[in-house]
């Protein structure tokens, strides 16, 4: 939690205030001087934590020449921050009158936020296997055989037959036979095919949030101008 100190100075103090703070090591951006008009600067100084009667009269010192210097302050630190600024003041001889403190009290709320997320919801699985089964086929197949058979024959050769025929030679005779030649062509007999259809639907997610709640009460007024 940080606390807010507020403090008015004249125009060339408030210049030194800031700068010794910083040295103190506050954050730059924790350490401004407050700018605006009327209402404008009364709801800048309440949002920091000041009673709105408070917030005038540190209005009412800017509109009168000074300037307003506020910090926000870690809580460990605010002593140091406010004997800086009471360091200045006592120097300009006006005590405490022109400074005050604030403190920030946040609201918070949860948002409830649903995502989405893929999940294995099941599926198909397809396994191929190899099986066998015996087939047969029947088929013609030829043969051919050889036979040599004599018979008697009662002619005359020419002088060129007789010479040849007296001549030494071999004839040879061949048969053939068919014997069965296996083959095997694949084919496509059959098919399965796998995708995927998606569908929607609707789901209604509940669950709590948490949220704090900033209570408001109005309490009397003390003598000096601090935010309670």
């Amino acid at each position: 939690m940080t606390t807010s100190v507020i403090s008015a100075f004249e125009d060339e103090v408030a210049g030194k205030v800031v700068r010794e703070l910083l040295k103190a090591g506050l954050p730059e951006r924790d350490v401004e001087v407050l700018e605006g008009d009327g209402d404008e600067l009364v709801g800048e100084i309440v949002g920091r934590g000041f009673a709105e009667e408070d917030a005038r009269g540190f209005a009412e010192e800017a509109a009168g020449g000074k300037r307003l210097v506020a910090a926000r302050v870690p809580e460990g630190e605010v002593e140091r921050a406010v004997a800086v600024m009471e360091r200045h003041e006592a120097a300009r001889g006006e005590g405490r009158e022109g400074s005050g403190r604030g403190e920030t009290v946040q609201e918070v709320e949860e948002e409830l936020s649903v995502g989405k997320r893929k999940v294995a919801s099941g599926g198909v699985r397809v396994t191929t296997r190899v099986s066998e089964r015996p087939v047969q086929r029947t088929v013609t197949l030829r043969e051919e055989s050889v036979e040599a058979g004599r018979r008697r024959a009662d002619r005359v050769l020419s002088p060129e037959e007789a010479e040849a025929a007296f001549e030494e030679r071999t004839v040879e005779v061949l048969g053939t036979s068919e014997e069965a030649v296996v083959r095997k062509e694949a084919r496509v007999v059959g098919e399965v095919s796998l995708g995927k259809q998606t569908t929607e639907r609707k789901e209604t997610v509940r669950d709590t949030v948490r949220r704090t709640e900033v209570e408001v009460e109005e309490v009397a007024p003390a003598a000096s101008r601090k935010a309670r």
